[in-house]
């Protein structure tokens, strides 16, 4: 019996969803078509009638891994304050070294050597979900008043990605805790010395008067 979109929808959602989880812990390379269908309880022969081919695959399951973030970042900072918002963000995204259940875990950050060599379709979802990132947090700096909001944004998220990159390699656990830790502080320290609209005004009118 042939299948009704509805069907054939969840069973892509089914792929893709397991695709995701064991590409972001396993690695891409090391992750076959066949392991994921089978632990989609499908057949492999079934593949090709949702993905043209595994680069297919692994783009479309990246792009479903930074939505699942967006929408976990968007229900935690729902109705709080852009600093307070701000840190969650960063709380969270520095926790999926810990916290490596699906929805917590970048495929910038934890695939980022295999992504390198990847073809353009995949690079292009990667680019597109680190942008998306990037004017996140653009969004809540820009409410603060940060002159430089983007380059702000983009300095942060630069921080965010090579810490948990770092710390998901290293072998030592008290070196990974530090490197986060390190992060965190980095990050602040750039939130305090960025220059906000008012500050540049009063130095400004500082300048002015001397």
């Amino acid at each position: 019996m042939r299948k009704s979109n509805a069907e054939t929808a969840e069973t892509r959602k089914r792929i893709l969803s397991t695709a995701s989880g064991m590409f972001l812990r396993n690695g891409i390379a090391a992750t076959p078509i066949a392991d994921i269908m089978v632990a989609a309880g499908l057949t492999q022969g079934g593949f090709y009638r949702h993905f043209q081919s595994k680069e297919h695959l692994v783009a479309a399951a990246s792009a479903a891994a930074f939505e699942q973030i967006r929408a976990l970042l968007d229900a935690a900072t729902a109705g709080k304050p852009p600093r307070e918002a701000l840190d969650l963000i960063v709380e969270y995204y520095l926790s999926q070294h810990q916290d490596t259940t699906l929805g917590n875990l970048c495929p910038i950050a934890n695939l980022a050597s295999e992504l390198r060599d990847a073809d353009d379709q995949i690079k292009e979802v990667v680019t597109d979900g680190y942008t998306r990132f990037v004017k996140l947090f653009a969004s809540y700096l820009m409410r603060l008043d940060y002159s430089d909001y983007l380059g702000v944004a983009e300095s942060i998220v630069s921080v965010l990605v090579g810490a948990v990159s770092v710390a998901s390699v290293v072998t030592d656990p008290v070196l990974a805790e530090t490197v986060l830790r390190n992060a965190k502080n980095t990050v602040n320290l750039i939130l305090r010395n960025a220059a906000t609209s008012t500050s540049l005004e009063q130095d400004n009118r500082a300048a002015a008067e001397v």
